[in-house]
């Protein structure tokens, strides 16, 4: 079996550096706190309402260099493994994305358009704005989304837009 290539993993990683790079969405933050950031979109009325699937947040491995989303064949939940020296929001929300997109999708223009939704929700529009910029002066725009626009809450007669 032989594997395509994720022709737009590169420009992802330059595209939340561009956004991120320097600011608190990349400090490290306590595993901890990652995960019940997690919970609280995954928990939320949008990922539910847009059909996310569950997901569970870990450390990953002690000699992992890197954090990964994964899915088992026939299983509903991805599973997050942050890795040490990569745990921050800015991780965990490319790790939400690819759950979000689904994880064959690895970083095509579905992942891109799940990732700024995602950082929509986890640091608000205007870093979600920052990093669709970032992809569009690097030539890789986000795909048009096959699901609503993120809220942050929905009442009676209200919604609340990150």
């Amino acid at each position: 079996m032989r594997v395509a290539p994720d022709r737009g993993r590169t420009a992802v990683y330059a595209a939340e550096d561009a956004a991120f790079g320097g600011t608190d969405v990349d400090d490290e933050q306590p595993l901890a706190a990652l995960v019940e950031l997690a919970a609280v979109v995954t928990g939320g009325p949008w990922w539910r309402e847009v059909g996310g699937p569950p997901v569970v947040v870990v450390a990953a491995r002690g000699d992992a260099r890197s954090s990964s989303a994964r899915a088992r064949v026939g299983e509903p939940t991805v599973r997050i493994a942050l890795a040490g020296g990569q745990r921050n929001v800015t991780t965990l929300a490319h790790e939400l994305a690819h759950a979000l997109a689904g994880v064959t999708h690895g970083h095509d223009a579905t992942f891109r358009a799940a990732h700024v939704d995602v950082v929509a929700l986890l640091a608000g529009g205007r870093a979600a704005d920052a990093l669709a910029a970032a992809y569009d002066r690097l030539g890789v725009p986000p795909g048009a989304r096959s699901w609503s626009r993120p809220v942050r809450l929905v009442g009676e007669g209200f919604a609340v837009l990150p």
